[in-house]
């Protein structure tokens, strides 16, 4: 039989695990906003990663969302980037479909530059070309680009 303080050490314990982990939010008030916590890769759908490209941008924008069908014998999908916060970004983002085994299909990926405002949703779609594609990784980031990043910063002022 158990000593009564190691019951009350044990049942402690479990209250307060239990106790902590439902304690976590997100930070996020506004009840139109999708978000959830993310660091810089998002592999919570086992076939899509979803990317950020700099840590400046973990907080501020948000990959969620991720889809995945078919359009007849090739994979199709779609993430929503969300802007979390108040300021207009300049940003690309890039589709790289892989196989079954994680490898990458097809290596002629693009950059596509995208504007989102202050609190914005923009979805983006991307049919593979290849019909042994299984999954695929998005990257959002910040274009190396020394206009670009002149123009958000005056956005802020």
């Amino acid at each position: 039989m158990m000593k009564k303080s190691m019951r009350i050490t044990i049942a402690a314990a479990l209250f307060a695990a239990l106790g902590s982990a439902g304690c976590q939010t997100t930070g996020v008030s506004d009840p139109d906003i999708r978000h959830y916590q993310q660091d810089t890769v998002n592999a919570s759908n086992p076939r899509a990663r979803l990317v950020l490209g700099s840590q400046k941008l973990v907080g501020e924008i948000a990959l969620v969302d991720a889809r995945l069908g078919s359009a007849g014998e090739l994979a199709k999908g779609e993430v929503t980037v969300q802007n979390l916060s108040d300021n207009r970004y300049t940003l690309e983002y890039q589709y790289a479909w892989e196989d079954k085994d994680g490898f990458s299909i097809g290596e002629n990926r693009v950059w596509q530059r995208f504007v989102l405002g202050p609190r914005a949703l923009q979805s983006f779609r991307s049919v593979a070309s290849d019909p042994r594609a299984y999954g695929f990784t998005m990257t959002v980031r910040l274009p190396d680009d020394l206009f670009i990043h002149q123009e958000q910063f005056l956005d802020r002022k």
